[in-house]
């Protein structure tokens, strides 16, 4: 059984999103989907989760991130905010609105490749070179700040 990391975002643009974890040198997967863009770890060892949520959620320090894993058949959730654990929640009650696509992964009803062959478009690589990656960063911070009226 392969390990699953995910980490859900509030973070509304899935490009910024990407470019975040890619000059952090988190490798995985962006994927949008309909409650915003989750990155899916390549690494699903403990210390790269912990990581790659550090680096995150560090990053935005005022919303919450949740952290879900699937070890052996067993899902844990956990809150992080400001680059660190603030706890751990019962995955059920965490991840009961979250899109369906995070509980097929977890569950392993369906592999990451199999849903990034059908929707290709919604996948995005952090596997860029840090220059690219850190251009990308600045490009979406700015988008973002339009977006929100900053």
């Amino acid at each position: 059984m392969t390990d699953v990391a995910i980490i859900l975002t509030p973070i509304p643009r899935p490009r910024f999103l990407t470019a975040l974890c890619a000059v952090n040198g988190i490798r995985g997967h962006v994927l949008e989907t309909s409650g915003g863009p989750i990155a899916v770890l390549d690494d699903a060892q403990p210390a790269s989760v912990e990581k790659a949520a550090r680096a995150v959620s560090g990053f935005i320090k005022g919303p919450e991130f949740l952290v879900a894993e699937s070890r052996e058949g067993n899902v844990r959730v956990q809150v992080w905010k400001a680059g660190a654990m603030e706890r751990e929640v019962p995955a059920g009650l965490a991840l009961a609105d979250s899109p369906g696509v995070v509980t097929s992964l977890l569950t392993r009803a369906s592999t990451f490749s199999e849903i990034a062959e059908t929707h290709e478009d919604k996948v995005h690589s952090t596997h860029l070179g840090r220059i690219k990656a850190y251009r990308e960063l600045i490009k979406e911070a700015n988008a973002l700040r339009k977006d929100i009226g900053a």
